[in-house]
């Protein structure tokens, strides 16, 4: 190989920045679009924990053979499922929720009186009731429906 095929063989310093500017401007808009798409992913969480939770205390109820009760405190802004600690939401979030008239928590050790539950039968029925979150103009639904108990993630 002569020495002027040699010299041709790599890239120069011009070649490299072009290179090394690129991938930043790439990393920006990346960058960026992750940033635009935080409520929505926060929202999508949120309501995925709902869920679940929501589930958990259905699948309590049926395994224990006894009423299990999912409550919600609009004032504290967290939920919380008998027996565990409570979910506080994120900033920002906000929680319209729909519960029948007779399911609320007495007043117990613990509890505040009034506060809107769904209760969950040992039969998987509930008393049903809708969640709606709210994030930076995005709604998530959840159903819980009171003649089954099925928990539902309506589509955004």
């Amino acid at each position: 190989m002569s020495e002027a095929e040699a010299g041709d063989a790599g890239f120069t310093l011009a070649e490299m920045l072009v290179v090394l500017a690129l991938l930043a401007l790439a990393a920006t808009a990346a960058a960026s679009s992750f940033a635009d798409n935080r409520p929505a992913r926060v929202l999508s969480t949120v309501t995925d924990q709902l869920v679940a939770d929501l589930q958990r205390t259905r699948i309590d109820a049926m395994r224990l053979g006894r009423m299990r009760h999912f409550a919600f405190d609009a004032g504290e802004r967290r939920w919380q499922r008998e027996g565990a600690a409570p979910v506080p939401l994120p900033d920002g979030v906000g929680l319209d929720l729909t519960t029948a008239g007779e399911a609320r928590l007495g007043g117990g050790a613990g509890e505040e009186s009034g506060a809107p539950t769904i209760a969950f039968l040992p039969d998987g029925r509930s008393t049903g009731g809708r969640v709606a979150l709210r994030l930076g103009g995005g709604e998530h639904r959840v159903e819980v429906n009171w003649l089954t108990g099925a928990v539902r993630r309506e589509a955004p």
